[in-house]
């Protein structure tokens, strides 16, 4: 795959610089900010992430990055080393807060693998608690003015408030939101954590929305790690009851999570912007929440990537800037953080 070309990252600066000086005087400045996740998953990925994205971010004097999870490949081992990098990145833009949400790859997934101490698959629920104690024991130092805030008991779920657009990020990941393919762990308890975990995200999804309708904002924008739509067609609608250790359990696991991410735009009303990673398509849409909330998008953010054994590539090998216009026909907009190729 062709590499990302370092001089466009000089370009993506002047965008970001342009972008906050209305138009001919009367269109709202726009607000932009990066989205980074599905990367690094290989050493060329690393270059790109080190060499091109984040000295395009840092360039770019953003207000906050948002974090969507997956810091590390689903095929490597979950090791304290893929941690401290991680870490390593969220401490190079500082003082820029960074707002992470989990991915699968760095906890629900890392069962694939042996535990080296007790040679049995390693425990996702173990692991979440590593990420939860190593990013999420404070909660992310950001201004005052931004009024972050955790949610109690799952302290991963923040929420913050930046020129009148309110912004949450949610908890919920691929590999069926941790109900799919429990091999280190009790089946039972993994479904009773399941449960809570998706109990908080919805609450603090229903929580952002009526905040930004209590204090009028101009958007509302949710992120999360899993792509809620990439469901088998056979058990689409159908609702999960626990997990299973089964690679492919025969159920939804996002049915209340997209009524939720559905129902919140509904009684926000302003324009509603729903970013994930955990698939490949670089895309902006506006087809999620159907009649019930025509001012929702969906932004499938740039990182995962690869090529097909026919040889055609998929994704976009780059992070997103993503961009907002309040008040305009159309609110958001897309586009690779160093290359700046735009989300179909």
């Amino acid at each position: 795959m062709q590499l990302l070309r370092l001089w466009a990252a000089a370009g993506i600066f002047t965008l970001a610089a342009c972008a906050s000086a209305p138009v001919g005087g009367r269109a709202p400045a726009a607000i932009a900010f990066p989205v980074i996740g599905d990367i690094p998953y290989s050493d060329e990925d690393s270059y790109v992430l080190e060499e091109q994205i984040v000295p395009a971010v840092k360039a770019g004097g953003y207000p906050f990055v948002i974090h969507i999870g997956d810091y590390k490949s689903g095929g490597a081992p979950c090791t304290a080393e893929k941690d401290d990098a991680f870490a390593a990145l969220i401490e190079e833009f500082a003082p820029v807060p960074v707002f992470y949400t989990p991915g699968d790859n760095e906890w629900t997934d890392c069962d694939r693998f042996e535990d080296p101490a007790t040679g049995q698959p390693q425990s996702e629920l173990a692991r979440l608690d590593i990420i939860r104690t190593r990013y999420f024991k404070e909660l992310v130092a950001a201004p005052e003015a931004m009024q972050a805030t955790a949610q109690p008991d799952a302290p991963e779920n923040v929420m913050w408030r930046y020129k009148r657009v309110r912004f949450a990020t949610v908890h919920v990941v691929g590999t069926g939101n941790g109900r799919r393919a429990v091999a280190g762990d009790d089946p039972a308890e993994a479904g009773r954590r399941a449960d809570a975990r998706e109990a908080a995200a919805r609450n603090w999804i229903t929580a952002a929305s009526a905040a930004a309708k209590t204090e009028n904002a101009k958007a509302l924008v949710i992120a999360m790690h899993a792509d809620m739509t990439d469901v088998d067609n056979a058990v689409f609608g159908e609702p999960c009851a626990g997990a299973a250790a089964a690679r492919e359990q025969r159920c939804d696991a996002f049915v209340a999570l997209r009524a939720a991410v559905r129902d919140a735009a509904a009684t926000f009303g302003g324009p509603t912007l729903l970013i994930h990673g955990d698939t490949a398509p670089f895309t902006l849409t506006q087809s999620f929440g159907g009649d019930e909330a025509d001012n929702l998008w969906v932004l499938n953010a740039a990182g995962d990537h690869g090529v097909t054994a026919e040889g055609f590539h998929y994704g976009l090998q780059d992070s997103t800037l993503v961009e907002i216009r309040p008040g305009a026909a159309a609110p958001f907009s897309a586009r690779g953080v160093a290359e700046g190729a735009p989300a179909d």
